[in-house]
């Protein structure tokens, strides 16, 4: 069963926010890894780390939408 979700602009204002300050702090904490790309190395850590952040930020998102959606 496909669920169907409507995002309203103050979510996606929520998430552009979000961007806006990940950004910056990689600017500030992480220069070159934008450069480097260890994460597409197969089997390091940087591999699992980029996948598990990735699996997060989709999960943050879904709740944020799932939480509008049930008010």
């Amino acid at each position: 069963m496909t669920t169907h979700y409507s995002i309203e602009s103050a979510q996606i204002q929520a998430i552009s926010d979000k961007l806006r300050e990940l950004t910056c702090w990689l600017g500030e904490n992480a220069r070159g890894c934008d450069i480097s790309q260890k994460h597409l190395d197969a089997g390091s850590i940087e591999q699992v780390y980029w996948h598990y952040g990735y699996a997060c930020a989709i999960r943050d998102i879904l709740s944020l939408i799932e939480a509008d959606s049930a008010e």
